[in-house]
């Protein structure tokens, strides 16, 4: 999985800012500096994720993921049609649905949630189960649509954030002026329903379905080379702290077949969706584990009522307890 122009050109800007920081980030991880000025750059996320490991002790900053992309005073139209999108949306609504749809033609391996509630709204971001390090590629990805909002000068309420921070003062306030709720079960940004609905006046219907035409045959191109098992797995990350609702024929309506194809389609590909399912949970509580989790936090996250299930289930699939797992990581 990679990532395009709208992240690279974050950190080059965030070069011509901070040069003595980047350089030895880049030092670090065996990136070469001249390369960041690049036009249509196109890297690993693993490298991504690199460059703000090292960047944390850098910059002496426990949430640098988060605020990376405030100090790099980035715009929207670094990302170029997807934050032009947003920019000339009708409103946050409007915006946050084309962000929705159309985020991984600039970043690979993120799905991203839109949760309506009564007086706020929530988006919430789910690195894919592949991703080496998701609660930071997840940081960064809200650390851009948390730029995104403030160009338009709407108020964020708060911040959720899945890691924490030795600096407990940095709860109160963040570089985005509110506060960051640490070690939460999601990552996330909510907004009043009032900023939600707000219409623009720079709005640009026009400008908007052209760039969306855009999107959708970028999409296309990459979609062709999913396999049936990619685009499963993809569906099921929209199920974050919710596993137990997945089932065979929620999964096989959005993908638009019958239960009896998707079982046909899978069973020529050697597997099964129980197989599926059971391998992306594995992927996901893995992760989880070496990111420091309890397991009684991510047997919540994957939906089992209680721990006791989850640690047979993984015993099952590993031959392992949890604990016997998270001490090998360790050695």
């Amino acid at each position: 999985m990679n990532i395009n122009s709208m992240a690279w050109r974050s950190i080059f800007r965030l070069q011509q800012i901070y040069p003595k920081e980047v350089g030895e980030i880049c030092n670090r991880i065996g990136l070469s500096e001249s390369i960041l000025s690049h036009q249509n750059l196109v890297l690993p996320i693993n490298m991504f994720l690199n460059f703000f490991i090292e960047a944390e002790s850098v910059f002496n900053d426990d949430l640098i993921t988060i605020n990376y992309a405030r100090l790099a005073q980035i715009r929207p139209n670094y990302a170029e049609a997807l934050g032009l999108m947003f920019v000339y949306s009708r409103h946050l609504k409007e915006g946050f649905k084309l962000l929705k749809a159309y985020i991984n033609i600039e970043l690979e391996g993120i799905n991203v949630l839109i949760k309506e509630e009564q007086s706020a709204v929530k988006i919430q971001f789910i690195a894919d189960q592949k991703v080496k390090h998701p609660s930071i590629y997840e940081n960064l990805c809200l650390s851009m649509l948390a730029v995104f909002i403030r160009s338009k000068r709407f108020q964020i309420k708060y911040i959720n954030t899945k890691i924490n921070a030795i600096d407990v003062s940095l709860k109160e306030k963040s570089i985005f002026n509110c506060p960051i709720n640490l070690k939460s079960t999601e990552t996330s940004i909510t907004v009043s329903q009032n900023n939600y609905l707000k219409k623009s006046s720079i709005s640009n219907p026009k400008l908007v379905s052209y760039l969306s035409s855009i999107a959708i045959k970028s999409l296309e191109e990459k979609a062709v080379n999913r396999t049936l098992t990619e685009k499963i797995e993809i569906l099921m990350s929209n199920y974050e702290n919710h596993y137990n609702n997945i089932s065979i024929q929620e999964i096989s309506n959005q993908l638009g077949i019958s239960v009896n194809t998707l079982r046909n389609h899978l069973s020529r590909d050697k597997t099964t969706f129980r197989q599926v399912f059971n391998n992306y949970k594995l992927m996901k509580s893995k992760n989880m584990l070496k990111e420091g989790f309890s397991v009684k936090v991510v047997s919540y996250k994957l939906g089992y009522s209680d721990p006791s299930s989850f640690i047979r289930w993984f015993i099952d699939q590993t031959q392992l307890t949890p604990t016997s797992y998270k001490i090998g990581l360790k050695t």
